[in-house]
């Protein structure tokens, strides 16, 4: 009993090392990934888009005609019926589970928290028609051209998964009548957040980021 028990404890004590040791790992890559920056101090060009942080999911945000780009066509105006405004678009991609069943922060459940921390997950976008937003502390105006916008919005289009090239809308799950989830592709875990999505949307254009954000500290405090 006493050996069993001895090895039992040396099992724990190795396990809990490991972890420790992964913890450091990961906090030093967010750290770092977030301080160091990629891609260029100011953009130029006359056309601009949001990024915005709610403090723990980052969205960017279009306009919804620019550049020959009409995003009505590709998210279709028939599925926001209670909607008045269609100047911009919010888009944000995110771990499926985490999107659909926590509302507000308030819902938030620990096990949702953990399997989308620990466990490679399900995705979906999550789309938002309004009015042109305003700049805040937490929502940045980001100047680009041309061609690093229509980069972004392929990177973005491809994060949607489709059949016979249209997206899949997850009916019934908005938050509100203005809002919408679609399937989407790619898993999401600890080294692919939806910040990490955000980030690569920006690199994608050559927008000052952190070289490997994780958290919305890696992205709001370059812009």
């Amino acid at each position: 009993m006493k050996k069993y028990l001895r090895k039992t404890t040396k099992s724990i004590a190795i396990f809990l090392e490991v972890f420790i040791a992964f913890l450091f790992f990961y906090a030093t890559i967010a750290m770092y990934g977030a301080i160091i920056p990629t891609g260029e101090v100011k953009t130029k060009g006359d056309l601009y888009i949001y990024v915005q942080s709610n403090g723990i999911h980052t969205d960017v945000c279009l306009p919804t005609f620019s550049e020959g780009v009409n995003w009505l066509t590709f998210l279709p105006k028939e599925d926001y019926t209670n909607n008045l405004e269609f100047d911009f678009v919010t888009i944000g991609w995110g771990d499926k589970g985490f999107f659909l069943d926590t509302p507000t922060w308030a819902e938030l459940k620990v096990s949702t928290a953990l399997n989308a921390a620990f466990l490679p997950s399900t995705t979906a976008m999550h789309v938002k028609y309004s009015g042109e937003p305003k700049v805040s502390e937490t929502r940045k105006k980001v100047y680009l051209n041309r061609k690093a916008y229509l980069k972004m919005v392929k990177y973005i289009k491809k994060s949607f998964h489709t059949k016979n090239n249209e997206v899949e809308l997850i009916g019934g799950k908005g938050y509100s009548n203005d809002d919408n989830f679609y399937e989407a592709n790619k898993s999401y875990h600890m080294f692919r957040t939806c910040n990490r999505w955000t980030n690569r949307a920006l690199k994608e254009a050559n927008i000052k980021t952190g070289v490997f954000a994780l958290f919305p500290n890696g992205i709001i405090s370059h812009l």
